[in-house]
């Protein structure tokens, strides 16, 4: 009888304990609550009625660049807008969402035949194919560190 080797495979419990984990990592500052822990003093100096909307995520006019961060972490894209009057930076948040398309698939595929065999046929085939949509959803504009505008996607 051959001995069992348990040690050229992971269990599945090992592997979805390290998927887990890594998951956790990567989404670190992915919650007001994270980054609140991770800068305790700089939310610990805003004013207590700004503390509770950044809590929930909750931005306002004149909040600082701090005050933004901690509620909604990180921009995912950043712009710079120059007009006559001033410079602005804005922080731009996105959002993604996934759609199902039925498509139509013209070609020649090689199929089995009932006798065993392969042969190539030309047919058309429909096939659900999910497209991925990204779109902006917020953008936050500052003007010497303070925010002066918000545009929200009404959706």
């Amino acid at each position: 009888m051959m001995p069992e080797n348990r040690g050229t495979r992971m269990s599945t419990t090992t592997r979805l304990s390290l998927a887990a984990m890594t998951a956790a990592l990567l989404m670190g500052c992915a919650t007001p609550e994270s980054r609140i822990k991770e800068n305790p003093e700089v939310f610990n100096s805003f004013p207590p009625e700004v503390q509770s909307k950044v809590r929930t995520g909750q931005v306002e006019i004149g909040y600082s660049k701090d005050m933004v961060y901690i509620a909604l972490g990180k921009p995912d894209r950043e712009y710079t807008r120059s007009t006559a009057e001033s410079t602005f930076e804005v922080w731009s948040y996105t959002d993604r969402y996934t759609t199902t398309e039925r498509q139509r698939i013209t070609g020649d595929f090689r199929i089995v035949d009932p006798q065993g065999g392969f042969r190539t046929t030309h047919d058309t085939v429909w096939a659900d194919v999910e497209v991925p949509h990204e779109y902006e959803k917020l953008r936050v504009e500052f003007r010497d560190n303070l925010v002066t505008a918000i545009e929200r996607v009404n959706r």
